[in-house]
């Protein structure tokens, strides 16, 4: 059989040696490096990019907790006005209604706070970070 002569096999292996452990120097020496340094660089994007959006979180839920103080208050003030006002009073003799009105008027002021805020529409971010910078 001429392909396991030995003349022929024995040039063939150390090709075959030659050009592997070539191409395994070459891929180990320069290649590895960079898609190490590009894992690694994506592992750094996505946890600046998580960090990130805990502190967002973090910073939307002390507003809501502001914006629901804030609320309660206001509606504490209100109500008292309510119920010291001898007109009020005059009207709405039952405390049942009042106290209908009083949930109304949170569930609409609520509805509005959490939908129709322009401060919380502009914090959502929609595009790139780069897209995003004010001019």
């Amino acid at each position: 059989m001429p392909q396991l002569d030995r003349v022929i096999i024995f040039s063939q292996i150390f090709w075959l040696f030659l050009i592997f452990s070539t191409l395994y120097i070459v891929l180990t020496h320069f290649f590895l490096p960079l898609f190490l340094k590009l894992l690694k660089s994506r592992k750094q994007i996505i946890e600046s990019n998580s960090l990130e959006v805990s502190n967002l979180n973090e910073k939307a839920i002390l507003k809501q907790l502001l914006i629901k103080q804030k609320l309660l208050s206001k509606l504490a003030v209100i109500e008292a006005f309510l119920y010291e006002s001898y007109k009020f009073q005059k009207y709405f003799k039952n405390n049942q209604q009042t106290i209908l009105i009083d949930e109304k008027i949170s569930i609409a002021s609520i509805n509005y706070l959490l939908y129709c805020d322009n401060l919380i529409l502009k914090n959502v971010l929609l595009y790139p970070k780069f897209l995003n910078s004010k001019v």
